[in-house]
């Protein structure tokens, strides 16, 4: 029992802020670990390209790699094609790493491959909406893609 109204009123307020830190405690832990992409799948659909270049001689031969942790995985080559279609979804399972790397290519038959642009995206699951992604290759053009974690 409070014998002074400012007494229990340092008290009440003492309660209530503790209690909100307490519960803060056990809530936020989960809103970070739902938040992550970390040991969840991840669908990666890689759409379409943007004015990418090549090597100068003639037109692109772009492809795209995907890295999620340990894993790389690589879109098919559009030949000769500035502005690729590829609608493809790469599927990650159990994602070690809430961070995408992207990379874009340019295929040469008899040289080594140009590289194009890199771009890293920290991820994140709602497991509900697809994210866009516009990775911007180095001299001009980009590549869009969506990715989607659950």
């Amino acid at each position: 029992m409070c014998t002074a109204e400012l007494n229990c009123y340092v008290k009440m307020t003492l309660k209530m802020k503790l209690a909100v830190f307490a519960t803060l405690l056990v809530v936020l832990p989960f809103q970070a670990e739902a938040a992550s992409c970390v040991g969840k799948t991840v669908d990666v659909w890689v759409i379409k390209g943007h004015d990418l270049t090549g090597d100068g001689l003639q037109h692109p031969d772009p492809y795209v790699k995907i890295n999620i942790g340990e894993v790389t995985k690589q879109t098919r080559i559009i030949y000769s094609n500035a502005y690729p279609i590829w609608y493809q979804r790469l599927r990650f399972f159990e994602a070690s790493s809430s961070i995408m790397r992207i990379e874009i290519w340019e295929a040469d038959r008899f040289t080594n491959d140009d590289h194009l642009g890199t771009c890293i995206e920290e991820m994140d699951s709602d497991g509900v909406q697809w994210s866009p992604v516009i990775c911007r290759a180095k001299d001009q053009g980009y590549v869009k893609l969506f990715y989607k974690c659950y």
